[in-house]
């Protein structure tokens, strides 16, 4: 269980107070993230709940950013987590923030694909939506627990 000092889940930081990559694990197990959310090509706001991907083809020192509009991410977009704050989503502007990786989770928006309870869920083209993984190379980040309550639960490779 990784100890630090000072994490604020539903935070939003202008500059980095940790450094980014870094894995905090809660007193339930569950893990978050902390990474940069800066969307590239359009403002998209996001909100607490909502599944982000992680920036197509990041350079070195971007390997821990992650985006709400999902044109900046790759093709099938990889899921990096689950937001934690509210975020403007501004393009080019960093917003600092945790998601969560793993444990239950309600998503903000509704599953698409219509999943049924255990089926595996992978991030849609559609900016912050969990859909039915339906092919042998979707990116599963998440598993249906409840779709008709949009209850999750986080698999995210972290």
């Amino acid at each position: 269980m990784t100890h630090l000092i000072g994490v604020i889940l539903d935070r939003v930081d202008d500059s980095a107070e940790f450094a980014e990559g870094t894995v905090y694990t809660d007193y339930d197990g569950i893990k978050y993230k902390y990474v940069k959310l800066l969307n590239e090509s359009a403002t998209v706001a996001g909100a607490a709940g909502d599944v982000v991907a992680y920036l197509d083809a990041p350079s070195s020192s971007e390997n821990n950013t992650v985006v709400t509009d999902n044109t900046d991410a790759a093709t099938k977009p990889v899921g990096a987590g689950v937001l934690q704050a509210t975020v403007t989503g501004a393009t080019g502007t960093a917003e600092y923030v945790w998601v969560q990786v793993t444990g239950p989770f309600t998503a903000n928006q509704d599953l698409a694909g219509t999943p049924a309870d255990g089926d595996a869920l992978f991030l849609s083209t559609t900016d912050k939506t969990l859909t039915l993984a339906t092919a042998a190379d979707d990116p599963v980040c998440a598993y249906a627990i409840d779709d008709s309550a949009d209850k999750c639960m986080a698999a995210f490779a972290h």
